[in-house]
């Protein structure tokens, strides 16, 4: 899908508070890309997993989580 539709162009519409959260070591969509959404989301903010490739979800779900948790309180407050 990210191959037929480059999603650059859309990204700095964005409205809404973004929480990106990467894997370090992702190969599929490399840091870079997390890095460029970063700067072309306006209200994104990114955080890093460690050890960690393309499904932080499932890699390290506890640390996955606390990143999402803590982002959730913070920002719907």
């Amino acid at each position: 899908s990210a191959i037929r539709h480059n999603m650059a162009k859309d990204l700095p519409n964005l409205r809404m508070p973004v929480c990106l959260i990467w894997g370090r070591q992702d190969t599929i969509t490399p840091p870079a890309v997390a890095e460029d959404f970063h700067a072309l989301i306006p209200q994104s903010e990114l955080f890093w997993i460690d050890a960690c490739g393309h499904a932080a979800m499932m890699e390290h779900p506890e640390e996955f989580n606390r990143i999402a948790g803590e982002w959730l309180a913070r920002t719907l407050g």
